[in-house]
């Protein structure tokens, strides 16, 4: 936006400059048909001297003259006044813009830079990912193995309660069973 602002004043400051050029060169050109003017005068002037015509239209011809030149001479002050001013401005809005480009410039390196570093991190995040990514399918291929396993213990766990109830039978028929004979040998 300061770039653009920037070189909006100076496509206006290169417009005016332009002008002042023209007018400059135009005054320049004046004060050259104004000096031809009066050179051309005095010799006039010499001619009406040397054939005897009135001094003191000479005198006033010469004095009129002589304030015309300080009027365009003034006004070539003024131009270049107005062109030395111009010309400072656009030289200290040249070093604002040099300045402001490489402050731009440094800008986009310290951006760059950063968004290197940022996708080395991303490429380090992304390894370390997929490294837990294959932590976590050997831990559900053992959590898998586990789970077989305790299938396989409650399932036998089961079979042996059976085979624990068979038994407890099977001692409670043989308790009967001595107690049968012993009621037999007592009795």
């Amino acid at each position: 936006m300061i770039i653009w602002r920037n070189s909006l004043k100076i496509h206006h400051l290169t417009e005016e400059k332009r002008n002042l050029d023209a007018n400059y060169d135009k005054l320049v050109e004046d004060v050259n048909q104004l000096l031809n003017a009066q050179e051309e005068r005095v010799l006039d002037l010499s001619y009406m001297k040397v054939n005897g015509h009135g001094a003191e239209s000479s005198s006033s011809a010469v004095s009129v003259m002589k304030s015309e030149i300080e009027k365009k001479e003034a006004e070539i002050m003024k131009v270049k006044g107005k062109y030395s001013v111009l010309m400072n401005l656009a030289e200290a809005q040249g070093k604002v813009i040099r300045t402001q480009k490489a402050n731009h410039l440094k800008e986009k390196e310290k951006i760059s830079e950063e968004n290197y570093n940022l996708k080395v991190q991303v490429d380090k995040l992304s390894k370390f990912e997929d490294k837990l990514n294959d932590e976590i399918v050997v831990l559900n291929l053992h959590i898998d193995g586990l789970k077989k396993g305790i299938e396989n213990l409650i399932k036998r766990r089961d079979e042996l309660k059976l085979q624990i109830a068979d038994q407890l039978e099977a001692l409670e028929k043989n308790q009967e069973k001595l107690k049968m004979i012993r009621d037999i040998l007592d009795g």
